[in-house]
């Protein structure tokens, strides 16, 4: 066995990293039964005063970045850990409103190009007429 692999094993900071791991994985199933209940009162908030739950926007919207964070210590992206270990996401009032989409704007090189891809774009169409080349077409009665 080479000293690498032996010093990789025995180094506590990843067992502790582990555990915190097994813990998060617990909180991101407990975040995934809030999700539901959110949308079931969300959708309920629509159908009886025609409108979402501010409140439960802006909720649903911090824990949309805690899952986030979740997934970026789980994954190895970040040494960050999440709530209870760090603040709670919280975003202020005064982002997108509930009723207004978001819209993504494409990125730009540094040239100043969009990165989007341009075949794909839809394109319009021209309106064209088709006329029979023997004229107007006539239905048969059926015999």
């Amino acid at each position: 066995m080479s000293q690498d692999y032996k010093a990789n094993i025995t180094r506590s900071s990843i067992w502790m990293r582990l555990v915190f791991m097994i813990i998060f994985a617990v909180a991101f199933n407990v975040a995934e039964i809030v999700i539901f209940i959110v949308t079931v009162f969300q959708f309920l908030a629509s159908l009886f005063t025609g409108e979402p739950n501010d409140r439960l926007v802006r909720f649903g919207r911090n824990l949309a970045k805690y899952i986030q964070q979740i997934i970026a210590f789980m994954t190895f992206a970040t040494e960050e850990r999440p709530f209870p270990f760090s603040t709670w996401p919280d975003e202020p009032d005064n982002e997108t409103p509930a009723d207004q989409p978001v819209i993504l704007q494409p990125e730009k090189t540094a040239a100043g190009e969009d990165q989007t891809n341009t075949s794909t774009k839809a394109k319009p169409r021209k309106r064209t007429t088709r006329k029979s080349p023997t004229g107007p077409k006539t239905r048969r009665k059926p015999s």
